[in-house]
């Protein structure tokens, strides 16, 4: 596949505010209709005329409907299967069905915002980390208040930490800690601030209270708890004696997580891939239709 700007991709997606195709139609046939009217008025062929322009109209409108219809009707199927290959992390797979739901104008909130935090994700898992947090930057500038924004921040602060920008990370970690709510949100918060605490060598201050983060990883991140478990396994690894936890961890963190895929997302895992047998995570998925 050709290189994708995933960026501009944000830009093609914005609703445009205009006529759309049923509006232009039925612009352009009541003027002419009042114009046959006014010009043929009392005869035959003017009514003729108006007549016929009533049927193409009508004709014109239809076949605007099915043409939106089945478009949209395309769009979500494509926005189905990106969210299914995203959630399997078949990211280089979801490139394809993303570009056909964001390469034109998007009109329904909820599908564009969805496309636009899987495209982010892709960037990232792509190595487009660059374009990644622009994206990430881009939704939160749209949606700055709403649980959107705040997918979007915590997606932005593990961007920043991987591009060793961590002062920047911290301060957007530290604005998530103190406004999220839920069990969802702040389970993703706290994956972003174990990951901050790996990367700054704070193995420490990431084991404590380590029951209640794998609790609120639990029930929050489902199956993603994965990533959780293996920044604990790291984190037992490198600071304490303690190698069964580390051992313990991983495999529940590779129970849920391919092994390849945690590494993907976070490659300083990778040691623990090398140190300790892995469970091979869940059975590969069929292929997604």
């Amino acid at each position: 596949m050709a290189e994708v700007n995933f960026t501009n991709l944000v830009e093609n997606s914005q609703p445009k505010r205009r006529l759309t195709r049923i509006g232009i139609f039925i612009l352009i046939g009541v003027g002419l209709l009042l114009w046959s009217l006014l010009v043929g008025a009392g005869s035959e062929r003017g009514e003729f005329v108006s007549l016929m322009l009533l049927w193409i109209i009508l004709i014109g409108v239809l076949v605007s409907i099915f043409i939106n219809a089945a478009r949209r009707q395309g769009i979500i199927r494509c926005s189905r299967k990106a969210a299914d290959l995203c959630l399997l992390e078949r990211w280089d797979e979801a490139i394809e069905p993303l570009q056909k739901v964001l390469n034109k104008p998007v009109n329904q909130p909820q599908i564009r915002y969805q496309g636009l935090l899987e495209l982010a994700g892709v960037a990232e898992h792509t190595g487009k980390l660059d374009q990644s947090r622009q994206i990430y930057q881009a939704i939160g500038q749209e949606q700055p208040h709403g649980p959107l924004g705040r997918l979007a921040l915590v997606g932005e602060a593990i961007v920043l930490l991987k591009l060793d920008q961590l002062a920047d990370a911290e301060a957007v970690i530290r604005r998530l800690e103190v406004s999220v709510e839920g069990p969802g949100l702040k389970s993703l918060v706290l994956l972003a601030r174990l990951y901050q605490q790996i990367k700054t060598g704070h193995y420490s201050e990431a084991l404590e209270d380590e029951a209640n983060k794998c609790e609120l990883a639990r029930l929050g991140l489902s199956t993603k708890a994965g990533y959780v478990y293996g920044m604990l396994a790291l984190a037992h690894k490198n600071q304490t004696e303690n190698q069964d936890q580390a051992k313990k961890y991983w495999r529940q963190a590779t129970m849920l997580i391919r092994p390849e895929n945690l590494v993907r997302k976070f490659p300083e895992l990778a040691q623990l891939e090398q140190a300790y047998p892995s469970a091979n995570g869940l059975p590969e998925a069929p292929e997604v239709k």
